[in-house]
């Protein structure tokens, strides 16, 4: 399961609708204001005895499509720092990619058509992890 920020009922009613939930992914991004939905969120799934399979830092920087440069457009390593927190596994940084961008607004697969792009890889040793853990 992974929710958007925010404190409405959407996220009790979602896992109470899910008899079988196996666990919940939190899914951020590296500033402040966003850790702290994030924490809530941990404590949330642990009040209503969800397993949680780990933390994605998500917009974890960009790639300067002329240098190849990393700029940390908001910051970086949140994320890690919150699964270190609260003991979570941390499954992996995902880069903002242009690419991606184009490829949603063209109803088209990002992973697919960008199979052996760095951030279709870390999409996949992500997925490999969370498959992983659920077994």
């Amino acid at each position: 399961m992974i929710l958007p920020p925010g404190t409405g009922d959407e996220p009790l009613s979602i896992c109470q609708l899910i008899p079988e939930l196996e666990g919940g992914i939190i899914v951020t991004t590296p500033q402040g204001v966003a850790l702290l939905d994030s924490r809530k969120y941990v404590n949330f799934l642990k009040n209503l005895n969800i397993p949680i399979l780990g933390i994605i830092e998500n917009m974890s920087g960009l790639k300067c499509p002329y240098c190849g440069k990393n700029i940390d457009l908001f910051k970086s390593g949140g994320g890690e720092k919150a699964a270190l927190e609260f003991d979570l596994p941390f499954l992996g940084k995902i880069l903002i990619d242009i690419n991606m961008v184009n490829s949603t607004d063209e109803g088209k697969p990002y992973i697919s058509q960008y199979k052996n792009s760095e951030t279709a890889q870390v999409f996949s040793k992500i997925v490999e992890l969370i498959l992983a853990k659920m077994k």
